[in-house]
């Protein structure tokens, strides 16, 4: 699955390194500096900087300069210089108009865009379907940042990872994810957030991921960066999907020793290969039970928070 997210531009993606065709100025694209080794990149195209050149600009040089024939893997930093958090509705258009230059294109990724450069908040989307419908040969796909987006459910014949990183995964998204038509899909991870930032998805939203039955194919489920994370544990310790998997991730959310010990006290779990609880509130004793009642399982639980006077944190929020 795709890296963790805490407010940085992907290092790598679909298991490649990052190529990033990016110019504050035009003058500074040198062709004979573009890898020749097309297909062993995952290409990130979009502005990189305040005041730098844009994607109207940007995408045409990456179009000319590069065999896109030979794309495996594609992200999307900024298409604007001033308001980064902009522009997506342009580069949809623009990644519609030159679909048939793909064909190759395994995985695809929008929104690629640091901190620095904007909010994730500040992020905003449109439905993504369309993109999906153009490029049915992928296997991967994410996107960062909610705001604004109307979601219909998606339908992908092959499609096997989904990810979508925010501070605030509005509930409605959730509810759409669930009742997509995905038969290929082995991965899911959602940032779930905080309400502050439209998040807030409870058992209701997913309730179709929960049942096992949207996604018979599911191995990896991420419900990540949530904000009750011990209310999303006791939902898990009896949701049936829980049986199919190999991996569950609860990382970068809230997880207390409650949580893990509805965990514990729910169906068995010591069929996973992995338990991924990174950045938690979860004290030593419980992290001992943890290791004693599940001796096969892969355990992270790197990042341990203490709960002495400040208030519990996800990730990322803003």
């Amino acid at each position: 699955m795709i890296q963790d997210f805490r407010y940085d531009a992907l290092t790598s993606f679909h298991g490649l390194p990052i190529f990033p065709f990016a110019y504050s100025d035009p003058s500074d694209l040198e062709l004979a500096a573009i890898p020749e080794d097309v297909e062993a990149w995952a290409w990130r195209v979009g502005n990189d900087s305040y005041g730098g050149v844009e994607g109207e600009v940007i995408w045409p040089l990456f179009l000319d300069g590069v065999d896109t024939t030979r794309v495996r893997a594609l992200t999307l930093g900024a298409w604007i210089s001033d308001v980064s958090g902009e522009g997506w509705d342009e580069y949809h258009a623009a990644l519609l108009a030159a679909a048939d230059r793909f064909p190759n294109l395994e995985a695809l990724f929008i929104s690629d865009v640091p901190s620095e450069l904007t909010e994730v908040s500040w992020i905003e989307q449109v439905d993504p379907g369309p993109l999906l419908a153009a490029f049915p040969n992928l296997i991967e796909f994410g996107l960062r940042g909610t705001s604004r987006l109307e979601m219909e459910p998606l339908v992908h014949d092959r499609l096997r990872e989904l990810t979508i990183q925010t501070g605030g995964l509005p509930p409605r998204v959730v509810r759409a994810v669930g009742r997509s038509k995905l038969p290929a899909l082995t991965g899911l991870d959602l940032y779930l957030g905080t309400e502050m930032y439209e998040g807030g998805a409870g058992a209701d939203d997913l309730a179709d991921i929960l049942s096992g039955a949207a996604f018979p194919a599911l191995r990896h489920l991420g419900l990540r960066n949530a904000e009750d994370t011990d209310a999303l544990a006791a939902l898990l310790a009896h949701a049936p999907v829980v049986a199919q998997l190999e991996s569950l991730d609860l990382a970068l959310g809230m997880l207390g020793d409650e949580g893990a010990a509805a965990l514990l006290a729910g169906q068995p779990l010591t069929h996973l290969r992995r338990l991924d609880l990174h950045h938690h509130w979860i004290g030593e004793e419980m992290i001992q039970r943890l290791w004693q009642a599940l001796p096969g399982v892969e355990i992270n639980v790197d990042e341990p928070l203490s709960d002495s006077g400040e208030d519990r944190f996800i990730a990322v929020a803003e």
